[in-house]
């Protein structure tokens, strides 16, 4: 069995390296299958009669704020399971992929939705002329800068210096391994945070 140190590296080599595409359903646009697109579309089409037809301003920020604080904390809850799960597994040349994985979905959905998340609450607090000096809006918007700050600030660099003690160290160093076991620490961290934000916004506690 590989170990994570080996794994990543591995997995590394294999994304990097150039791929048949899978037979199978016709691809289109950028790879997209017929039914991606088409799913896609529904969505679309939905979230622009729904967002029509809302009643008041505060419903649309209120629906685009909740939409993407369920892409961004069901995504972070997703990665953390699965890290826990092949970890206790002991595979670590999956928890290594899923590693990767997270960093690509990170700067492609999860940060767009943070920022989706921050920017329409704010709207909202406006909207409703509320105080920003409550706990239960100090304690979400610090968690929210802690949570950006580690998303953004460590995890996309940290997988790189992974990479770099790698090639440097070897792919079995203790290094590497200590590494990535610290990353998917931080990221169940990340994950409780995130879930506390929601209760918290959801509970509006008074002290």
């Amino acid at each position: 069995m590989p170990s994570i140190s080996t794994a990543w590296v591995s997995d590394t080599e294999v994304m990097e390296s150039p791929a048949d595409p899978p037979k199978g359903a016709p691809r289109l646009f950028g790879g997209f299958g017929i039914d991606s697109l088409a799913a896609g579309l529904f969505l679309l089409a939905g979230a622009i009669v729904f967002l029509s037809y809302a009643p008041f301003t505060y419903h649309i920020y209120l629906a685009l704020h909740v939409t993407a604080a369920v892409i961004w904390v069901g995504g972070d809850i997703t990665l953390t399971t699965l890290g826990i799960v092949f970890e206790r597994r002991h595979e670590g040349d999956t928890l290594a992929a899923l590693g990767r994985m997270g960093a690509w979905i990170g700067t492609r959905v999860y940060t767009p939705a943070l920022f989706v998340v921050i920017g329409f609450g704010i709207a909202l607090m406006h909207e409703l002329h509320l105080d920003y000096g409550q706990f239960w809006v100090v304690f979400g918007l610090t968690g929210w800068a802690i949570a950006a700050i580690v998303g953004v600030g460590f995890v996309g660099p940290e997988l790189g210096r992974i990479d770099e003690a790698a090639r440097t160290h070897g792919p079995e160093s203790e290094e590497v391994a200590r590494r990535v076991k610290r990353l998917f620490a931080i990221f169940r961290f990340d994950t409780a945070l995130l879930i506390l934000i929601v209760l918290d916004m959801a509970t509006r506690p008074s002290f």
